[in-house]
């Protein structure tokens, strides 16, 4: 008992990781709020996170906001990209209500896709800025090029992103929990979960 109270037992070091994955996720939060910055914030935290999974981190705000300047011009501008990535599908969307044209089926369909590839760069490329220094297309093919070539890894970083934002629209109870988890925990915790398979993934390269 008294080893594991100790300093070194495992309920001090789990204690230690849950008050810095606190503090990290405050810091992202933080530097999203004027929104153009979300690229570097997101790029900074898995920085920290996949420090955290090899056990390399220092001192956790230091960490992320060394590398939030180091990031920030590659990263702001794949955000940007992507954002206007992001309105050109939202607008197909709506435009596909009111289309009532041939190949409607195809369409669809192609829509999907490039949805799902959308939701696949978004998700994999700023952990990729952080871990591998690139010009920005370099930086797009191969984050796509590793999802495919590892897709048992890439699967399950796809359910612990997008898994929590579709249950949020299951009830108003959850999508309180939800809030207030993101709030203290949710986006480091969701990071960190992610990069013990990004650690795998990019041990290979």
């Amino acid at each position: 008992m008294k080893h594991f109270l100790n300093m070194e037992g495992p309920f001090y070091r789990f204690l230690t990781r849950f008050v810095e994955l606190i503090v990290l996720n405050c810091m992202f939060l933080l530097f999203c709020i004027p929104i153009f910055t979300i690229g570097a914030s997101t790029t900074a935290l898995y920085s920290v996170t996949l420090k955290m999974v090899r056990n390399e981190e220092g001192v956790v705000y230091s960490c992320f906001f060394q590398a939030f300047k180091k990031n920030f011009k590659q990263s702001t501008s794949i955000w940007i990209l992507l954002l206007f990535a992001g309105i050109i599908i939202l607008l197909d969307y709506l435009y596909l209500k009111l289309y009532d044209g041939n190949f409607t089926l195809l369409i669809i369909f192609s829509l999907f896709f490039f949805t799902f590839i959308y939701l696949l760069l978004t998700i994999l490329i700023f952990p990729y800025v952080a871990r591998f220094e690139n010009t920005i297309r370099e930086s797009v093919v191969n984050a796509l090029k590793i999802a495919v070539t590892n897709p048992f890894q890439t699967i399950p970083v796809l359910i612990f992103s997008i898994g929590p934002v579709l249950l949020i629209f299951l009830s108003p109870h959850f999508f309180l929990v939800a809030l207030y988890l993101s709030i203290f925990l949710g986006f480091s915790l969701v990071a960190y979960l992610n990069s013990f398979l990004f650690r795998n993934i990019y041990e290979k390269y």
